[in-house]
């Protein structure tokens, strides 16, 4: 998995971001969109993204992943967030869409060899974050986002320029 420390993936493509510091100033901006109000768009898309902004935050997932069991939240992510990912592409290319998590870097996993990111759950188990948002053939294609934090490197989330 490549590092990312450019800023792109706020104006294109559709990343996880866990980091409180890079989700500051999208949060602060006052256009955060839960995820059931983000879902609802796919029967009436608006006609500009809340706020006209350049990044679309999402906020609550997580405790979708976190109540639902394990094989509905794959479902969940696979069959309702996919699609809305790939319909946001469709409308807004030139937009990022963002999905904060309110949860610790200590709650995703990378698998060994690196091609795939887990959500680990209050319960332990794990949630195939990246293959089911992006697809199993995305997996080359997610990037690992990173910033300075005092002289090391920190770990803010995970990206994926587009998805088919």
């Amino acid at each position: 998995m490549r590092d990312m420390s450019s800023s792109a993936w706020l104006r294109r493509g559709s990343s996880i971001v866990f980091d409180r510091y890079t989700l500051g100033p999208l949060i602060s901006s006052g256009d955060l969109v839960s995820v059931r109000e983000a879902l609802g768009w796919m029967t009436s898309w608006p006609a500009e993204p809340p706020g006209r902004r350049q990044t679309v935050l999402v906020g609550g997932i997580e405790t979708y992943l976190d109540v639902l069991e394990s094989s509905e939240a794959h479902e969940f992510l696979k069959n309702r967030v996919k699609p809305f990912i790939q319909e946001f592409q469709a409308r807004w290319d030139q937009r990022g869409l963002v999905f904060g998590f309110g949860t610790q870097e200590s709650s995703f996993e990378v698998t060994a060899s690196e091609e795939e990111v887990l959500f680990i759950r209050r319960d332990g188990e794990r949630v195939r974050l990246s293959f089911s948002l992006w697809d199993g053939s995305a997996t080359m294609n997610v990037a690992r986002l990173i910033r300075d934090g005092q002289g090391k490197t920190v770990t803010v989330g995970y990206y994926v320029a587009r998805i088919s």
